[in-house]
């Protein structure tokens, strides 16, 4: 049985809090996937920027206080979490610009291939949502590090303007690729969706492209 090959193109942003979620339907929808002919499919998965809150300082915006009448995280979004593996926490006490954690992406797609960027993203996700680290250049510089990149390269590349600048340009164009929302799926070149889509979604796409 033959493997078929998927371009996977997802333009999302770490902002919307719904992307974790999405990755890991994205990532059943794969595990499950058979193709008529009863083969397995082989997809490369690429992450592309998109920024929901473009004109966010670098710092962030300063989020309420965490308290018991007004938790950052709700009941809901909690429920939402839990039976894709995602802790919500509110720990991070900052709405992000996240331009930078985008630059981490881009570079490592760039020097350590989609594989590696995958599980980068995977790490941001947990460092934002998870574990309260906000993606400013020491919060992505640590994130990096942490999936095998190296430091003084992954901090030159979040504080190159030229590389950023190039980042930024690709999310407004970007904004002309997306129609429904972030994230957005772009398969084999073409737009397929938005949003949480369940599995049997994916792959009712996947045997239109695969025919």
């Amino acid at each position: 049985m033959s493997s078929k090959k998927l371009l996977i193109e997802v333009i999302s942003d770490l902002a919307d809090r719904g992307a974790g979620s999405v990755k890991r339907k994205l990532e059943k929808a794969l595990a499950t996937y058979r193709s008529s002919g009863g083969g397995s499919v082989e997809a490369e998965v690429i992450w592309r920027p998109y920024q929901l809150r473009p004109q966010a300082p670098p710092e962030g915006v300063p989020k309420p206080p965490d308290t018991p009448d007004n938790p950052r995280v709700g009941r809901r979004l909690k429920e939402a979490g839990e039976p894709v593996g995602i802790n919500f926490t509110g720990k991070t006490d900052r709405s992000p610009n996240t331009l930078v954690a985008h630059a981490l992406l881009d570079y490592t797609l760039e020097k350590a291939g989609h594989q590696k960027q995958n599980e980068v993203q995977e790490a941001l996700f947990k460092g934002y949502f998870t574990d309260g680290v906000y993606p400013d250049v020491d919060g992505a510089t640590s994130i990096g590090v942490s999936c095998g990149l190296d430091e003084q390269e992954v901090k030159a590349a979040l504080t190159d303007e030229a590389g950023l600048k190039k980042v930024q340009e690709t999310v407004y164009r970007n904004y002309n690729l997306v129609d429904g929302g972030v994230p957005f799926f772009i398969i084999n070149g073409r737009g397929a969706f938005s949003g949480a889509q369940d599995p049997s979604t994916f792959h009712r796409v996947f045997d239109r492209l695969l025919e």
